[in-house]
């Protein structure tokens, strides 16, 4: 009877000691995988970390081109203005001078009427 006990303690010891081993193993296959994980989270959050510095260098970069668009939008418009202007006062001053051109050719014609008539008295 004794080895009948013996025997079934040595097959739970064994049992114990195979569950044991079992453990370990998948103690160690954990382990390894949480080592995957963990090395798999640092190459995302480097991953990360590299996108958020190139999209914030996008939006400066994004930033600064529609402050650049909007400064040669605004310097258009001025220089658009200014060439109006600057055809509006030409148109001006053609008109006065045409006004002036005119006012001077009835006034030799005058003269030339004048001069026609004394010369066609004497």
């Amino acid at each position: 009877m004794h080895r009948l006990e013996i025997e079934e303690l040595r097959r739970a010891l064994e049992d114990r000691a195979s569950d044991l081993q079992r453990m370990e193993r998948e103690k160690e296959k954990a382990s390894s995988e949480k080592d995957n994980v963990a090395r798999t989270v640092a190459g995302l959050e480097a991953d990360l970390q590299r996108v958020k510095r190139d999209a914030e260098a996008f939006g400066m970069d994004l930033q600064a081109l529609r402050a650049e668009k909007e400064n040669l939008e605004t310097r258009s418009k001025d220089e658009i203005a200014k060439a109006e202007r600057a055809k509006k006062q030409a148109q001006a001053q053609i008109r006065i001078l045409t006004e002036q051109l005119n006012a001077e050719k009835d006034r030799a014609s005058k003269a030339i009427g004048q001069l026609e008539n004394r010369v066609s008295v004497v």
